[in-house]
């Protein structure tokens, strides 16, 4: 009796097993030949209202110390392997987020700053979505992020004020205090 209960476990083993790669297989097929159905087509325009505006006034003011990325990814740009803390959960609370710019030194491209535009029409529910959630991921980091509210009202003399406001707060971060916090 316990060699037709096996016999006939191992056979249901086999037959999923068959059916399954059968199953990923003509998946793979099918989406395979999709990729010939469908069709693209530029962009009119890479960005467009305030994204746009900010753009074209960070780069007259710091385009030529400085390359300004837009939407970058916070993976491509902080790395959650830190100490021992669970990577897994750190890297949940910052994948599928962006920044709108990036600054980046012009001769090693290591990044200088992040830009994140607040006109406060964003809700999302998501933990870590919000400019303020960010600025926490970025002072642990001890990168200097620079969270714009209201663009579409920027000037020059407003993103000066801000930029140095920002960049001298994250000069006077301690980094064992910030270490610490990110412990927590």
């Amino acid at each position: 009796m316990d060699t037709i209960f096996i016999t006939i476990a191992g056979v249901a083993t086999a037959t999923f097993l068959v059916l399954s790669i059968f199953v990923m297989v003509s998946s793979q097929r099918r989406r395979r030949d999709a990729i010939d159905r469908f069709h693209y087509r530029p962009r009119k325009q890479l960005m467009v209202g305030s994204q746009k505006h900010c753009f074209q006034l960070l780069n007259d003011i710091f385009g030529q110390r400085f390359y300004i990325i837009p939407d970058v990814s916070l993976s491509a740009l902080l790395s959650h392997k830190v100490g021992s803390q669970n990577r897994h959960e750190a890297y949940s609370f910052i994948e599928n987020k962006t920044v709108d710019f990036v600054f980046c030194n012009k001769r090693t491209l290591r990044p200088v700053c992040a830009v994140k535009l607040d006109d406060g029409t964003k809700s999302s529910n998501d933990i870590g979505s919000d400019p303020k959630d960010m600025e926490k991921f970025f002072r642990s980091a001890r990168l200097p992020f620079v969270r714009i509210e209201k663009p579409a009202k920027l000037d020059r003399q407003t993103i000066i004020e801000e930029f140095s406001r920002v960049i001298y707060e994250t000069s006077i971060l301690d980094p064992k205090k910030s270490r610490k916090s990110t412990k927590k």
